[in-house]
């Protein structure tokens, strides 16, 4: 199951022209940044989504609804590089979306209740639904991400 995940997980290195002293300072500078970038250690980051419409956030710095976020790893190169991993990690909220249906549908069953055929053909779409307006927004967001790292 774990291997499963980790390959639904979003996940994307860039490589920044400098080193982790000069990414750190472009960061702290900017003010044109359309993301929000939070620090968890001295190379591990947390970028944030400004918009998000899965979650209906906007502009939030709310620290209990974060809305769409990846989080990265800064590592020193050789040739004077930094290297970006960047992963996206499996939301909470897909999580609820599987569970939440099946608990119904298990309940139904033992009670004794006729289930929908319907029902059993939606629910997996509408996990895939929400999985991939996740995604293009994560994706959305590790773009604006790599721009702001690649311009000068």
């Amino acid at each position: 199951m774990k291997e499963l995940i980790e390959k639904l997980l979003l996940k994307e290195s860039i490589e920044f022209n400098g080193s982790i002293a000069e990414l750190k300072e472009k960061i702290e500078v900017s003010t044109e940044q359309k993301f929000r970038l939070e620090w968890i250690s001295e190379n591990d980051f947390k970028i944030l989504s400004k918009i998000s419409l899965g979650t209906f956030i906007l502009n939030s710095n709310s620290k209990y609804f974060e809305g769409i976020k990846g989080f990265g790893k800064l590592k020193e190169l050789k040739n004077g590089k930094t290297k970006i991993d960047l992963i996206a990690k499996l939301r909470i909220e897909l999580y609820f979306i599987a569970i939440i249906p099946l608990l119904i549908l298990v309940g139904s069953f033992l009670n004794g209740e006729k289930i929908p055929l319907l029902s059993i053909f939606l629910i997996p779409f509408v996990i895939l639904w929400f999985w991939v307006i996740y995604r293009f927004q994560e994706k959305m967001l590790f773009r604006k991400f790599r721009n702001f790292t690649m311009t000068e």
